[in-house]
């Protein structure tokens, strides 16, 4: 198998929106985290609208229509993760202090209360709320904050599960909190280590469709700018 894509709800119910979508390539031993907000004009909406409108198999068909192809798709409703993660304990690494504001339950809206959470170097062992937190942390006490920085700090926290351990299959004990589309996904998932490159695709643009702040695909540069970046390259690794 190529590629396998995993989501996860941001509810737990079947209708809800996939917060996470990431792309697992066996090929390229390279996991891509997707944004959520990207536009599709195959379900002419957001993409982490497309499990909710047909299931994994217009997620499915909605990534193939931005360039992510895969042959499956495993969905996790939020129970799912929430169980398997229940009881971990789990350390990541932490590079600079990091303050958020953050609902003031992981499924309420911000608008109507907020806390703040923070997070200090040089590391920090996660477990309850703080997991939560650290995974869906995205507006900075500062003012700045974008969802590719919440990507960022999920691979830091897959990271570090994949590196302690962590037993994946926990989040399979409930088969009525799991869907799978297409063919087996799980072998290829086994396969996946801490030494894999994990990516945020972050080649997009800012856009406003429907009325509706999203994102786009951003334009390749011209292929002589690209040639001439090589070139600059070259003559500077040359000098030195």
């Amino acid at each position: 198998m190529a590629a396998v894509v995993v989501a996860i709800l941001d509810r737990d119910n079947w209708d809800a929106n996939t917060d996470i979508i990431v792309v697992v390539d066996g090929a390229r031993r390279r996991l891509t985290w997707v944004p959520r907000d990207l536009w599709s004009p195959v379900i002419n909406d957001r993409v982490n609208a497309a499990f909710a409108m047909g299931g994994g198999k217009l997620l499915l068909d909605a990534l193939a229509g931005l360039g992510f192809m895969a042959d499956s798709a495993i969905c996790l409703r939020r129970g799912a993760t929430e169980a398997a993660l229940a009881s971990a304990s789990i350390r990541v690494p932490i590079r600079a202090p990091l303050d958020f504001w953050y609902p003031l339950t992981p499924t309420r809206r911000i608008e109507d209360g907020r806390q703040q959470v923070s997070f200090r170097p040089p590391a920090e062992t996660l477990r309850g709320a703080r997991l939560h937190q650290w995974i869906g942390a995205r507006t900075m006490v500062n003012g700045e904050g974008t969802d590719f920085h919440r990507m960022g700090r999920q691979i830091v926290f897959l990271r570090a599960l994949i590196a302690q351990g962590f037993d994946f299959h926990l989040v399979l004990k409930d088969p009525e909190l799991v869907r799978i589309d297409g063919d087996d996904p799980l072998p290829l998932l086994a396969r996946v280590s801490a030494s894999w490159r994990m990516q945020v695709h972050d080649w997009v643009d800012d856009a406003v469709i429907d009325g509706k702040m999203v994102l786009v695909p951003r334009k390749p540069k011209p292929w002589w700018r690209r040639k001439w970046r090589r070139l600059r390259d070259r003559l500077k690794g040359t000098r030195t």
